[in-house]
């Protein structure tokens, strides 16, 4: 994550994004899927969901022509194509459940490259490694199919409230049902899912000048 910050850039790790979230979805009140035993899983697949990104941060990619860090929207097709698998294969050895979370969110928010053809492997390989994953934790169709979607509702809504935070987008951004605008500093979201506590968000950041 890339933010300009005057005559510097703030850059933010995936990890430490998903760090936040996690954070997040730990004070959500309003999903029956933090209300169960399953609720561990999710706050792991949060923390974890962007943790294939950890050696793409280590060496970040720099655009040629503008001398700027790429960021995580930005970067190469390919950079994305191998993170991936790599981040969902290394969660499944820990939690099957929590790797195929994982690997609905990698298809979920490359859906709208879905029609592209240098994206159709990742499509083909991701989507068999989450029915593979759901077959193992038997949550492939029925009512634990159902339970699953109600989980990777949590993974989402804390991924994109941490993510409008980490990247200061002020325009409203609606998830779910919910709606989320930031004022400065402060994620303000509708219905609120917090029970009316007020919800510290920090992040790590590193300052370089740019």
């Amino acid at each position: 994550i890339v933010r300009e910050a005057g005559a510097d850039f703030l850059l933010i790790t995936q990890p430490d994004h998903a760090r936040l979230a996690r954070d997040i979805v730990t004070a959500i009140r309003t999903e029956p899927a933090l209300e169960n035993a399953d609720r561990d899983t999710v706050l792991f697949a949060t923390l974890e969901h962007d943790n294939g990104w950890l050696e793409v941060d280590a060496e970040p990619t720099i655009d040629a022509g503008t001398g700027r860090p790429c960021d995580f929207i930005n970067g190469p097709a390919h950079v994305k194509h191998e993170l991936w698998p790599r981040g969902i294969r290394r969660v499944a050895r820990t939690d099957p459940r929590a790797a195929a979370l994982i690997a609905e969110h990698a298809l979920t928010v490359y859906h709208y490259r879905a029609a592209e053809p240098e994206w159709q492997s990742f499509f083909g390989a991701i989507t068999a490694l989450r029915d593979d994953l759901l077959h193992q934790v038997g949550a492939a169709a029925g009512p634990a199919r159902d339970a699953f979607e109600q989980q990777y509702r949590c993974v989402r809504l804390g991924d994109s409230f941490s993510l409008q935070f980490c990247n200061g987008w002020t325009d409203p951004h609606e998830t779910f049902g919910y709606r989320a605008t930031l004022e400065r500093d402060t994620l303000r979201i509708t219905p609120d899912p917090f029970a009316g506590a007020a919800v510290p968000l920090r992040v790590m950041a590193r300052r370089i000048e740019a």
